[in-house]
């Protein structure tokens, strides 16, 4: 292929944005963010919740495009890191060390086929996850088994944050859920839509970030809460 029809190529590929939701990460961002490779996004926003441990002045420190969340919880700081987003792309990235910055290509590439929706599964193929303990490991396969049965889907992971979709697709979805949740919501409205989804699998290493900042219970009682309301709401387009 000649050199200017890759670079036609090129210019017709989406552009992409990696956010990157923080709270109290020092641990980990050190370690994690210098793994990302210039060329594998054109963007990165690091959305944080205001923490208090250095994470801001490292971001600021390393020339991170930081934004400061207004309202709490994991959808939230999405929504509003997305309304900031240049790129086409949108790819949610946990900065915690439990997810392979390597598979952020792969998410794109995907994408660029022609998907609408990627899921970086713990569970798919080879695919396994060291961070899981019992407990997060049953509700994985519970949610994801409720989520194929009651909206049609054919998932095995519903509930990972790192995923990749099309910021075009995303504005049609009208999604409103404000903590974890948010997960779930994206991954059934996102088919429901009628949009093109699918995963790859991505092992899901030990955390670096130290303890686990979600409450299993009031997780679970939030995704059974978007699954009811999903289950019930018609289709809106906006």
């Amino acid at each position: 292929m000649g050199r200017n029809n890759i670079a036609k190529l090129v210019s017709h590929l989406m552009k992409s944005t990696l956010i990157v939701p923080t709270f109290n990460e020092i641990e980990c961002l050190p370690k994690v963010l210098p793994l990302i490779k210039p060329e594998w996004v054109d963007e990165i926003i690091v959305v944080d919740n205001h923490s208090k441990d250095g994470t801001v002045e490292w971001c600021k420190e390393h020339g991170y495009k930081l934004i400061t969340q207004t309202t709490r919880g994991y959808g939230n700081a999405i929504r509003e890191a997305v309304m900031q987003a240049s790129g086409d792309i949108i790819i949610e990235f946990p900065p915690d060390g439990s997810s392979l910055p390597e598979k952020i290509p792969v998410l794109i590439h995907k994408i660029n086929e022609g998907y609408d929706m990627v899921i970086a599964s713990r569970y798919l193929g080879n695919a396994k996850s060291e961070d899981d303990d019992l407990l997060t490991s049953f509700g994985n396969i519970m949610f994801t088994l409720m989520t194929n049965i009651f909206f049609g889907t054919h998932y095995t992971d519903s509930l990972v944050g790192f995923r990749g979709y099309k910021k075009s697709a995303y504005k049609t979805l009208g999604l409103d859920a404000p903590h974890l949740n948010w997960v779930t919501q994206s991954s059934i409205r996102f088919p429901k839509y009628g949009f093109k989804v699918t995963e790859i699998e991505a092992d899901e290493p030990k955390r670096i970030g130290g303890k686990r900042k979600m409450s299993p219970f009031k997780t679970g009682v939030s995704l059974l809460q978007v699954m009811w309301k999903e289950f019930w709401l018609p289709v809106n387009k906006q």
